[in-house]
């Protein structure tokens, strides 16, 4: 499992979930699937309200989601985080 926080605009996020959309050919009814990933309206935040993303290590294995995490990454509009690191932000806890 790989995870990211989104240091960008949530249009940066939205722009990138389509375009995956569209490369991979979302919606998808023979997997009853809309999206590659949560709309920015309803994906997980931390405190900050930063938009969390958490993927299977193959995901990102994939030549087009590959080729845009390295210049999002290389550009600082997204940080990978560590799993602890996620889990602790989307359950805060008491």
């Amino acid at each position: 499992m790989r995870s990211f926080r989104c240091l960008a605009k949530d249009a940066v996020y939205e722009q990138v979930r389509l375009t995956l959309d569209a490369a991979w050919g979302y919606p998808n009814a023979e997997t009853n699937s809309v999206t590659c990933f949560d709309p920015a309206a309803v994906a997980p935040r931390d405190a900050q309200r930063r938009i969390l993303l958490a993927v299977r290590d193959e995901f990102v294995s994939y030549t087009v989601a590959s080729e845009m995490l390295t210049q999002l990454l290389a550009g600082g509009a997204v940080e990978e985080i560590d799993l602890a690191t996620y889990l602790a932000a989307v359950n805060p806890g008491p």
